[in-house]
């Protein structure tokens, strides 16, 4: 029943509506009605149960001012051409508002066609796309001063402290570290029964990995060179502890995915299948690479010895990966239409195609056509400076009083979370955050006893229920094809994006000539 997932029960009362449609529509509109019946858009962004409220309310403030507020503004007062697309669309458009054909501007070896793009047309993107985008920008920005700003460097004393009362090797009998078995955490203590795992076997298997990743690289036509894999990589070495410090107080990641997408493009114009493999060996590397860490910890927590804990990542990074590739080629050969919008049962890869969009706006047609002089998204340079400035002004509002408002205001998670907008929606936002104070306000301030016990397992159980689920449903009811042509009201759900001035047949809208 795709209704309690798409519960947008006032565009049922007007299907036809285009302003209902983007206003309320939960799959191409704001989701300004935030009620859903299911987890999988509930969590969307991840569990609600699992963030403090606090940053909830920052993810909130900047949902309301930006695509509440903003959005709308912008989008039926034509600004940006935004009017003869969908409000909101994990696509991008030509100039007659139809969803960009990349294959018309690429040659046959995958590389950018400048003549097919003259006699084409310019990318689009819709209103929401863009702000998104400015988000992104701001939120890079504004995490390198808000850590800067928020957390002052340890003197040079106390981190010599903290780093010997750290260390595994450090012996009490050392001068001024007499009760440091006192001082100590009781996990680290607990812990001290295990050998821990030498730094080389992880360093042996970074240039292991490093070595494969340059040989593919170098071996297949991927057009990048091995020194763009690196510069990948350094940029996540980079930036990964202020990404780590924002993840571990509020549960929310600031993205690299688009300053690799921007870095590539500039490096490596056109080449779109480049700018993919650049992306994915900075972004989720340190998208992994905190993951690995959240897991070191529980399992510090856990007392399981570091050596078993790493032995067993290892092997299930292999067998994950092996996988998902079996199981990626299996879906491309049996699934039809998948990653299409005529793809059956919703197999239509939304998240794939924002990375395959973002590929062709940054690989192929590149940075500088679109920010460059006379580009229409050139005023979104602004955001770097809004971005770097703004953690600066509100640092100061807050720093005279430790209860002042402004000490909760954190912009780079504010800015930085909405980057999921596309393929996510406001509802994903709005019902997401509904949730959250539910639980980690008035449960935790009312029923503190039972959240403390149970709220982590909750989440747990919510998020494996729904894996169990959607394979219970996947191959029990719709691979066996038993429901082709099951239809009633209850299926029934209006999910078409439309733009809200359609453009007349044979006519294009947009500049004549870039």
């Amino acid at each position: 029943m795709p209704a309690l997932s798409y519960f947008s029960v006032i565009t049922w009362f007007a299907p036809k509506n285009v302003v209902l449609a983007n206003l309320f529509g939960i799959s191409s509109g704001l989701g300004l009605f935030p009620v859903t019946f299911d987890w999988a858009q509930i969590a969307y962004i991840g569990s609600p149960l699992l963030t403090p409220f606090w940053a909830a309310l920052n993810i909130v403030g900047g949902l309301v001012i930006v695509m509440w507020i903003i959005a709308p503004v912008m989008y039926y007062t034509n600004a940006m051409y935004s009017s003869y697309m969908p409000i909101l669309s994990a696509a991008v458009f030509d100039n007659t508002g139809k969803p960009y054909d990349v294959s018309k501007i690429l040659t046959s070896d995958f590389l950018f066609d400048k003549e097919a793009y003259q006699s084409y047309s310019r990318v689009f993107l819709p209103v929401t796309y863009v702000l998104s985008y400015a988000l992104q920008f701001a939120a890079l920005a504004a995490l390198i001063t808000h850590t800067v700003a928020e957390y002052d460097p340890v003197p040079a004393a106390s981190a010599a402290v903290a780093y010997r009362r750290s260390s595994i090797s450090s012996r009490p009998s050392e001068p001024g570290l007499e009760n440091l078995m006192d001082a100590e955490d009781v996990h680290n203590r607990l812990m001290r029964r295990y050998d821990d795992v030498p730094v080389s076997w992880y360093i042996w298997i970074g240039i292991a990995m490093t070595a494969t990743g340059i040989f593919v690289v170098e071996y297949y036509p991927i057009h990048l060179p091995w020194y763009g894999l690196l510069l990948a990589l350094a940029i996540c070495t980079i930036l990964f502890i202020p990404i780590g410090i924002v993840m571990a107080i509020t549960n929310q990641q600031s993205s690299l995915y688009l300053i690799c997408q921007l870095i590539c493009g500039v490096v490596f114009p056109g080449r779109p299948v480049a700018n993919m493999v650049f992306v994915t060996y900075g972004y989720i590397t340190s998208t992994q690479g905190l993951k690995f860490s959240s897991d070191l910890k529980l399992g510090h927590y856990m007392k399981i010895p570091p050596r078993i804990l790493f032995t067993v990542q290892l092997l299930a990074t292999v067998v994950s990966s092996l996988t998902q590739v079996g199981v990626l080629n299996w879906m491309l050969a049996y699934v039809p239409g998948i990653c299409t919008p005529q793809a059956i049962n919703g197999f239509t890869c939304p998240i794939a195609r924002v990375h395959f969009n973002g590929s062709i706006l940054w690989g192929v047609v590149g940075p500088a056509r679109f920010f460059g002089p006379g580009a229409i998204y050139r005023p979104l340079m602004w955001a770097f400076l809004i971005g770097a400035v703004s953690p600066v002004v509100v640092y100061y509002l807050g720093r005279s009083n430790r209860h002042s408002f402004w000490r909760k205001v954190n912009l780079p998670v504010m800015f930085g979370s909405l980057s999921w907008i596309p393929p996510a929606t406001g509802l994903n936002f709005s019902v997401w955050a509904l949730v959250c104070y539910l639980f980690n306000y008035v449960i935790r301030k009312r029923r503190s006893e039972w959240w403390s016990k149970y709220n982590m397992t909750l989440s747990a159980a919510l998020d494996s229920g729904l894996a169990f689920g959607v394979v219970v449903v996947f191959f029990g009811f719709v691979y066996p094809g038993w429901m082709d042509g099951f239809q009633w009201w209850g299926t029934e759900v209006y999910k078409q994006a439309c733009p809200y001035k359609p453009v007349p047949e044979g006519e294009v809208f947009g500049p004549k000539t870039w």
